[in-house]
């Protein structure tokens, strides 16, 4: 809401656009409880809201009546929400990731790249630097089921389930497949962040759609105030 209240004349389109997917999927999972605020990101959300840090941290604090020490007032902040948020989040000891797994982006970027069929690569087994008849048949297991997760978009559960696996261990295997295969074909998947989860989606257009609920009262009063005294 504080944000909210500070964007002034930006639409919530322009502020999403100024602050880039990551950084808003960021803000997005911060609010939901889901990860906690780093201070590159703080620092990118007051350059979208064209402000100082420091002002924007003050801001944030005066909001929720506290008093900020130090000479460093958003990493004072940033302290005490990480410290908020190790108390009363309940995944603060299984923090969910904030990037998409190989397989999601390969599924939504590269799946016209991706061939059906097996191609001749293999990955090795644990700990060894040569091909093993182990580590081709474990590549073959992979990509199959990472052809099912991509092109019949069959969920990890699913396919591990119908070869007697559970869906973490084929997740394993898929994860592993993928990662072979991009490196095949030249695509840096583990730096890849730009596509976002289905459900962050979602909760960034509900986020701004509560906050421009709940913060329309507030700009009201602004404006009858600045009205009154013209």
């Amino acid at each position: 809401m504080q944000i909210e209240m500070l964007r002034g004349a930006y639409s919530n389109q322009e502020l999403s656009e100024r602050m880039g997917e990551i950084t808003e999927r960021r803000l997005a999972r911060y609010v939901a409880g889901k990860a906690h605020l780093q201070e590159n990101e703080f620092d990118k959300i007051a350059d979208a809201l064209s402000i100082k840090q420091r002002i924007l941290a003050e801001q944030w604090a005066a909001s929720l009546g506290l008093c900020l020490a130090g000479k460093d007032p958003a990493k004072s902040m940033l302290k005490r929400a990480f410290h908020y948020w190790q108390q009363h989040s309940r995944i603060a000891k299984r923090a969910v990731p904030s990037s998409p797994s190989p397989m999601t982006t390969i599924r939504t970027k590269y799946a016209d790249r991706l061939p059906r069929q097996t191609p001749p690569l293999y990955f090795n087994s644990y700990g060894s630097r040569e091909e093993t008849p182990e580590g081709r048949e474990r590549f073959a297991r992979g990509y199959e089921m990472l052809v099912e997760f991509v092109h019949h978009h069959q969920s990890q559960c699913d396919v591990g389930a119908q070869r007697g696996i559970s869906g973490r261990r084929a997740a394993q295997l898929m994860r592993r497949a993928a990662c072979t295969w991009a490196r095949s074909e030249g695509i840096a998947l583990l730096q890849d962040n730009s596509v976002p989860f289905k459900n962050d989606v979602k909760l960034v257009k509900n986020l701004y759609e509560g906050l421009r609920f709940f913060a329309q009262p507030n700009f009201d009063l602004v404006v009858a105030r600045v009205n009154r005294f013209k």
